[in-house]
């Protein structure tokens, strides 16, 4: 653990825009002390299963401290992930992906996750923060790998200002609330990526598209049954555990119309789970989700 925190105290600069580091008042904090640190918002990071966080401040008389959080996400996938979880903001030209608004810059790169802020923002903290973050993207170093699922994805929804990346339902629910209940059995094994098309993230009358991979093939057959019962719990769907079994090894699609008079599509193939949720029409429902199943026939 000493090797690690030595690291990732290279990757922060003594210094940007005129602000210095106070490195003896550097923090750090694992999965079981975040909560120390950052109250509610923890259970995200935990959530992508993070390492460690660096907290640092940087003073300059007479001027707001700024912040830096520097987190070892242990993977670029689960780095890119957290950075999904909030993009609001304008793209900086920082790392391989960044956001920043009203004071805060966010960016990933290989397998860290930063977080930079400025307790009162002004031109010259903007300046400063963006300065920072370019000397510890260019300390990180290399870029890291993009989840596979990404490329699955139709061309209509690649909007990587609309796409989230996550492993549990939480994560789901806090993006797009599809039920109290762990009904698509998401969790640490799973990878999704919940897509809107451009210009529909955060609009409440556009589609989402998931797409899932499960463990295996069983897996994926067991969340599809659980969310087709779950959605509509009339439907005959298979009753004992062979033939759940043989419905996860086939290609199996289900339409549901929801109780606000929009459609729901889902489907199986191999180990992976696709639902199309606000679909206006069912026609529409079913074309976006015939798409992404034939996507997944890619190489």
């Amino acid at each position: 653990m000493v090797d690690q925190k030595q690291a990732m105290v290279s990757l922060l600069p003594l210094e940007a825009g005129g602000w210095k580091a106070a490195p003896a008042e550097d923090q750090f904090f694992d999965p079981e002390t975040i909560f120390d640190y950052i109250d509610g918002a923890g259970e995200v990071y935990r959530a992508y299963n993070f390492g460690l966080l660096l907290s640092r401040r940087y003073q300059r008389e007479g001027q707001a401290d700024l912040v830096a959080d520097l987190f070892d996400m242990r993977s670029s996938l689960d780095a890119f992930g957290v950075f999904t979880h909030d993009l609001e903001g304008e793209e900086a030209g920082v790392g391989q992906g960044s956001n920043y608004k009203g004071g805060l810059l966010s960016f990933w790169r290989g397998r860290y996750f930063i977080s930079l802020y400025a307790e009162k923002e002004s031109e010259e903290a903007k300046q400063a923060l963006l300065a920072l973050g370019r000397a510890a993207a260019l300390a990180i170093g290399g870029d890291g790998e993009r989840p596979s699922l990404l490329a699955l994805l139709p061309e209509d929804f690649r909007d990587l200002k609309g796409t989230h990346y996550f492993h549990t339902f939480p994560i789901l629910n806090y993006h797009f609330f599809v039920s109290p209940d762990n009904i698509l059995n998401l969790g640490p094994e799973t990878e999704a990526v919940l897509a809107a098309q451009p210009g529909a993230a955060g609009a409440s009358s556009k589609e989402r598209l998931a797409m899932i991979r499960y463990p295996d093939e069983k897996d994926a057959g067991m969340a599809f049954i659980s969310f087709c019962r779950a959605s509509m719990p009339e439907t005959a769907l298979a009753q004992d555990k062979g033939q759940e079994e043989q419905l996860g090894r086939e290609q199996e699609s289900r339409l549901f119309k929801t109780k606000d008079g929009l459609w729901t599509a889902a489907g199986v193939k191999r180990n992976m789970v696709v639902v199309v949720f606000q679909a206006p029409t069912s026609q529409e429902a079913i074309h976006i989700l015939q798409r992404a199943i034939k996507g997944l026939d890619k190489p």
